[in-house]
């Protein structure tokens, strides 16, 4: 196992192809349509066009890929920080350590880019996410509330 560089030319189909599973394991009802793919693909797109603002990892199993992470320089009131957007594992690499792998690229990357804070969001639901993301360190600083009107 090895964590690289996102490499456009060869990685973006392996990227786009994780989205829907992605997003399902977050929103149980999401339904991915081309659409949705399209507005990914030309994400990708431009994250791939600047290095300095997004940080793309690879985690290589014998040359293939088995996940990825997505990190992203961002501002808001507070100041700027890094946002982790994205941290997709094949399923046959889950609950095996791999996704804290991932974690410290990620953070890694927003060390490099001089920020001191690291930000993820994640839904209640995503139970295996949640419990990595607490191990590695990361607090509940904001809830996000709704309900059906």
């Amino acid at each position: 196992m090895q964590i690289r560089v996102y490499r456009p030319h060869q990685d973006f189909r392996t990227v786009l192809d994780a989205q829907c599973d992605l997003y399902r394991l977050n929103f149980p009802r999401f339904v991915c349509t081309p659409a949705f793919l399209a507005d990914q693909a030309q994400r990708l797109r431009v994250a791939g066009r600047r290095p300095l603002e997004n940080g793309i990892f690879i985690l290589e199993d014998d040359g293939k890929a088995a996940g990825f992470v997505w990190v992203a320089v961002r501002m808001d009131l507070q100041g700027a920080y890094g946002s982790i957007d994205q941290v997709y594992l094949k399923p046959e690499y889950r609950r095996h350590g791999y996704g804290a792998l991932l974690m410290q690229a990620a953070e890694e990357f927003i060390r490099k880019q001089g920020l001191k804070t690291a930000r993820l969001y994640v839904t209640r639901d995503n139970g295996d996410a949640v419990n990595l993301y607490r191990r590695m360190g990361y607090d509940v600083t904001r809830y996000e509330m709704e309900r059906p009107v």
